[in-house]
C-alpha cells in the first residue's frame, strides 16, 4: 500500500496567517512584560538577600532580581514565541484554507462555471457555510439548467418550418407557458434594482 499524499503547505494565506501569528506572538511578549511590571510593583517594598558567586547581596527585590528576570524573560519569549507560531499557523490554517477555498470557488463561479462545489477537511472550520454555499450552487444549477431547457423550447417551436395558423397559436401558448415558468424561476430572486 502507498503513502497517502498529505498537504505540507500550512502556509496558505501569507497574509491572514502572517498578521494572526505576530497578533499572538505580541500577546506573549506584552504578557511578559506585564509580569515582570506587576512583579516590580508588587515587591518594591521588599528586601531581598542573595548569595550569588560567593557574595551576599541585600537590596530592594526588584532591583536585585531584575536581572535574572530579564534573562528568565528572553529564554520564555524565545520557547513560547516559537511555541505560539507554530501552533498559530497550525490553528490559522484550519480557517485559511476554508477562505482560500471560498476565493478559489467564487472565482469560478464569477467565470460562469457552476460545476464547482467546496469541499473541506474533516477538521477545517466554516464547514456548515461551505455546505450552504453548495446548496446555493446546485440551486442556481438547476433552475438555470431549467431556463435553458425552455428556451431550448421556445427555439423549436419558433422554428418549426411550414407553421399553419393552428399550429402558430398552439406554439405562442406553448411560448407564453414557458415565459411564465421563466417568470417563476425568476421570482424567487432579489435583484439590487428590483
Amino acid at each position: 500500500m502507498g503513502k497517502k499524499w498529505r498537504r505540507r503547505n500550512y502556509f496558505i494565506k501569507r497574509d491572514l496567517q502572517g498578521r494572526y501569528i505576530f497578533t499572538f506572538f505580541l500577546f506573549v511578549v506584552i504578557g511578559s512584560i506585564l509580569f515582570t511590571v506587576i512583579f516590580s510593583l508588587l515587591s518594591s517594598n521588599t528586601l531581598t538577600v542573595v548569595y550569588d558567586n560567593y557574595n551576599l547581596r541585600i537590596g530592594k527585590t526588584p532591583l536585585i532580581l531584575l536581572k535574572d528576570i530579564l534573562s528568565a524573560q528572553w529564554i520564555f519569549i524565545v520557547f513560547s514565541g516559537l511555541v505560539v507560531v507554530v501552533l498559530s499557523m497550525f490553528l490559522t490554517h484550519r480557517f485559511a484554507g476554508p477562505l482560500y477555498r471560498f476565493e478559489k470557488t467564487l472565482e469560478s463561479l464569477i467565470e460562469g462555471n457552476l460545476k464547482c462545489r467546496i469541499h473541506l477537511r474533516k477538521k477545517d472550520e466554516a464547514k456548515e457555510m461551505a455546505d450552504l454555499f453548495n446548496v446555493l450552487i446546485e440551486r442556481l444549477t438547476i433552475n438555470l439548467k431549467e431556463i435553458r431547457r425552455m428556451s431550448e423550447d421556445i427555439q423549436r417551436t419558433i422554428s418549426e418550418p411550414g407553421v399553419d395558423r393552428e399550429a402558430l397559436l398552439s406554439s405562442l401558448g406553448k411560448i407564453e407557458e414557458d415565459n411564465k415558468r421563466i417568470r417563476d424561476i425568476l421570482k424567487d430572486y432579489t435583484l439590487e434594482n428590483d
